[in-house]
Formats: structure tokens, C-alpha cells, sequence
């Protein structure tokens, strides 16, 4: 806009003495022609009561939470190594080594600067919400010196009472009098297109409120490994993070936590995340006594067989796509201590149906350890019942690098070297063999187990359409290990693929995963 602007200035100027004076003279004609005259919209009545009942609703819901909404501002000292590149040095450019080479002198620390927001939940104890990277906490911070800016001017050193990394949520506590606290709402009772306000600090500009609809709920982001998160069009930027979102009765249904953004774009795109409150009363008793956050769980990598292409349950026997596929186990947790497979479809948890991986992880994570319950599992085109009991969460659950081999072969059965091409598919299949190891970066022993392994893909064919990638390799089909590329061939026929075929995958990582292909005739 000031390039514009300054472009319009400049043309003005360029007119000289003579131009400056007809174009005067054309303006006072054009004004003495038109003669000003206000502009009013003919709104009816009744039609203008209801917006502006809207708009008093707004002034009362930002009047009485704003006092809540405080300004969090952190003074953190950070590793000097923290901000070097996680690289070997030998992976680096020869002439950047010295520059990244650790000294032989104790590590520097230097201060980072951070702000946010954060809302006032207890007035008389001056507990107060936010966000776990408001506060600095991060691995790689040593410590933090935390004030908070209340609304009318007052600043008090905050003390941190606990935190939980994995929901991103932080409790804090400031010694003050004559505080106003926001109450928290019920936040499984709203619902997509509902009103709600976003109170905060955006880029420092203290007692920001803006205004939307809850977009969706039950959203999961790679933000926090925990969480159903509440998604809203409410302008959210950097430094809402911490602050309230709350319902049109003044109450705090989430805690603002993250935007969505593409590019180069850093700030507002219609997509922003909350924590739900509900959430976050769950674990509130331990964020006041400062105590690790206890959760139960089972050990299993699962989705839902909503998310698949329609037709899924078919494969499985099932009537229709409901329930939750179990796509591994990792070894000594409680799912493999009670004997579940992958490709157990989970259908109840202790009596309750689930329909979704988020909400059988929810129902998991909130049961406490060395509980038993009771999952009704679909195996093998019948209903069985496995009782587990959970037990507590690793610290690194989310963390782990989950690198494991498919256990040892029977053999490589019937030798086989050459490439085939499944054309229907788009794709191209081979034995493993050293050369395919070393060339996707499997494990050495892998090269020794059998399996089959997808060389190619085409850029628009159905696999990859449907997720596979070249080194995918393929562990079943409709829940048969597979032993050789004649089997997958004859497995993927075109009859089969117009019903359906359901593979089980595994990449040179070690994560596994199930493609459903389907091709209509």
C-alpha cells in the first residue's frame, strides 16, 4: 500500500503548473455538479435489533473475560548448542566443520524472548492456564524468568506449578489480589458453528479479541501427540498462544494453541487449534501438585477403518467400515502380552464402541494403569474376546524410533530375480535381495528374511494413489504373510482388486501400515 500510494503522490506532482490548474477546474465543476450527500443503508428495523443484539452479546462475553487474560513474557537461557545443526560433522561441508565443531570450553548460554498469552482459572490461589511453550518448556531451556501482564497494568513474577509436554499445557501461579478468573466451560458440548471469541496477544498487542465459529472438533495434528483438538476460524497469530477461547457464555471451552500455515506465511489462515478444556481438567489436579501426568496404554499402532477408502470391512468380513485396525504391536507392551495381532480390528473398549483411532486412544489414555478391560476383537472373520490389562505410559512413548525386523523367514521359498509389474496398479515388485537393501536403506539382515519388495511406482497409478512408495515392503495380503512375488501377483488379480485387496506394508524405518486397493472394472 505505500508503494501504491507513493506511485499515486508522484503522478500528481507530474502534472506541472498548467495541468494542476485544468484539472482543478474539472474538479470544482464535477463537485459543483454532484452535490455531497450522506449515504445510509435502509436497513429494516427489525433486521438491525437482531445484529445488534449480536454485537452487545460480543461487548458483554469481551467485557467480562478480558480481566481473565493476561500477557505471559519469558526471559529463557538457551544451549548456545541447541541453535547448531543436529548434523555428524562429516555430513557437513568441509569449510562450515570449524565453525560447528564443539569448543573445548563450557557451553555458552544466551537469552530468547518470547511472549504469549494466558487466562486466570482460579482467582484466589492466582492459578493461571497456558500453554507449555509459553513458559520455555523445552529441552533444550535451562531456565526461565516468567512475568505476567495483567489486563489493568499490573506485573507479577510467575511461578511454574507443572507442566505436560505431551498436551502442551502449562500451569502457572502469581501471587496477587483482586484478580478476575474466566470459569471453564464443557467443552464436549459445542458443536461446529458455534460462536466463539479468541482473547489474547497477538504479536504483543495485549487484549486482542477476534471473532468465529468452531470450524470442527475432534481434529488430531502432529502439534501434540494427545488431543482432540477444537479447530475455529477466529483470527489465532503468534502470541494467542495460551489464551482462552471462549463460548458466547463467557466461558472457556479451549486453550488456544497453534495455527496452520503454508509457505512463508506465518500468521492468520482461517485454520487455527485449541485445547479442549475438558482436557485440560483431566490433568489440572496434577499440574497443581506439580506431579508427571499418569497414562495408560497399550502399545499398538492403529487406525481407522473410516479413513480408508470405502469397502475396507468387506476384506475383513465385516458388514460395514466400523472398528479399529490394529496395524502393529511393539514387542513387551500390553497389547502383545495379551496376544493382539495386527490386523485385529478393535470393534468395543471394556463395553464401549469405537468408531475411531483418536477415540479409542482417548479411552486408553484415560484409563489408569494395571486396569483390565475387555476389547471385543474381529480376528479371522469372527468375534473373539481379549481382556488386557493397561499399563502406564513411557515417558518416550511418542518418541521412539520403532525400527524392528518382521522376524526370522521359513526359507525364501521358490527364487525368483526378476522385476514384475503389476500394470493395473502402476507398480513394479521384486524379491528383497542385498541390493534393494542397500539400495532403500533397509537394515542389512533384512536383505536375509523374505519379502517382496515395491521397486517402482508410477506417478499417477492406483498404489500411489492409494500411499505406496518405492522400498514399501509388502508383509500380507488379507492378513496371509507374504512369501513371493507370484503370490502377490496372483493376490492382486484384476477379479480381486474389483472387491477389494488389503495389504500390509512396512517401510525401511520400520513403520507399518494397510493400503486397501480397489479398482472398479
Amino acid at each position: 500500500m505505500k508503494i501504491t500510494t507513493g506511485r499515486l503522490v508522484a503522478a500528481a506532482i507530474c502534472l506541472g503548473a498548467g495541468g494542476v490548474a485544468l484539472q482543478q477546474g474539472w474538479i470544482n465543476g464535477a463537485m459543483a455538479a454532484s452535490a455531497p450527500k450522506e449515504v445510509q443503508a435502509d436497513v429494516p428495523p427489525e433486521q438491525l435489533a437482531r445484529v445488534e443484539d449480536i454485537s452487545a452479546t460480543f461487548r458483554t462475553v469481551s467485557k467480562a473475560v478480558k480481566p481473565a487474560v493476561v500477557t505471559i513474557k519469558t526471559t529463557s537461557t538457551v544451549k548456545a548448542s541447541a541453535r547448531r545443526p543436529r548434523l555428524p560433522l562429516d555430513e557437513l561441508p568441509e569449510q562450515f566443520r570449524d565453525f560447528f565443531r564443539e569448543p573445548g570450553i563450557p557451553e555458552q548460554l544466551e537469552p530468547q524472548r518470547s511472549s504469549g498469552s494466558g487466562v486466570i482459572i482460579d482467582a484466589e490461589r492466582g492459578y493461571i492456564l497456558t500453554n507449555n511453550h509459553v513458559i520455555g518448556g523445552d529441552e533444550d531451556t535451562e531456565k526461565s524468568r516468567i512475568y505476567v501482564h495483567l489486563a489493568d497494568g499490573r506485573r507479577y513474577q510467575g511461578k511454574v506449578l507443572g507442566t505436560d509436554p505431551k498436551t502442551d499445557l502449562a500451569l502457572i501461579q502469581i501471587k496477587a489480589e483482586r484478580l478476575t478468573a474466566a470459569k471453564l466451560g464443557d467443552s464436549d458440548k459445542i458443536e461446529v458453528g458455534d460462536w466463539v471469541l479468541a482473547i489474547g496477544a497477538p504479536f504483543g498487542l495485549d487484549q486482542t479479541v477476534t471473532q468465529g465459529i468452531i470450524s470442527a472438533t475432534g481434529r488430531t495434528t502432529e502439534i501434540t501427540p494427545i488431543g482432540e483438538f477444537i479447530q475455529t476460524d477466529a483470527a489465532i497469530n503468534p502470541g494467542n498462544s495460551g489464551g482462552p477461547l471462549v463460548n458466547m457464555r463467557g466461558e472457556v471451552i479451549g486453550i488456544n494453541t497453534a495455527i496452520a500455515t503454508t509457505g512463508m506465511a506465518a500468521g492468520y489462515m482461517g485454520v487455527g487449534f485449541a485445547i479442549p478444556s475438558n482436557l485440560a481438567k483431566e490433568i489440572l489436579p496434577a499440574l497443581e501438585k506439580g506431579e508427571e501426568v499418569v497414562r495408560g496404554y497399550l502399545g499398538v499402532q492403529i487406525r481407522g477403518l473410516d479413513t480408508f477408502e470405502p469397502g475396507i470391512g468387506k476384506s475383513f468380513g465385516l458388514s460395514e467400515d466400523r472398528g479399529v485396525l490394529i496395524e502393529d504391536v511393539m514387542p513387551d507392551t500390553p497389547a502383545a502380552k495379551a496376544g493382539l495381532k495386527a490386523d485385529d480390528v478393535i470393534l468395543s473398549y471394556d463395553g464401549k464402541e469405537v468408531t475411531s483411532a483418536p477415540e479409542l486412544q482417548k479411552l486408553v489414555t484415560r484409563t489408569a494403569p494395571n486396569t483390565k478391560v475387555n476389547l471385543r476383537v474381529w480376528r479371522d472373520r469372527k468375534e473373539i474376546t481379549i481382556p488386557v490389562t493397561i499399563e502406564k505410559q513411557p515417558s518416550d512413548f511418542y518418541s521412539r524410533n520403532r525400527t524392528r525386523g518382521i522376524g526370522p523367514g521359513s526359507g525364501r521359498g521358490e527364487e525368483e530375480s526378476t522385476e514384475v509389474t503389476i500394470e493395473s496398479l502402476g507398480m513394479t515388485i521384486a524379491p528383497m535381495s542385498e541390493a534393494l537393501a542397500k539400495r532403500f536403506k533397509w537394515p542389512e539382515d533384512e536383505a536375509k528374511t523374505q519379502g517382496v519388495v515395491v521397486t517402482s511406482v508410477e506417478p499417477l497409478g492406483e498404489a500411489r494413489a492409494a500411499g505406496l512408495t518405492p522400498g514399501d515392503m509388502i508383509i500380507s495380503i488379507q492378513s496371509q504373510p507374504v512369501r513371493s512375488v507370484r503370490q502377490v501377483q496372483e493376490a492382486l488379480s484384476k477379479e480381486a482388486l474389483a472387491s477389494g485387496v488389503r495389504l500390509r506394508v512396512r517401510n525401511p524405518s520400520g513403520l507399518q501400515r494397510t493400503i486397501f486397493l480397489q479398482i472398479e472394472p
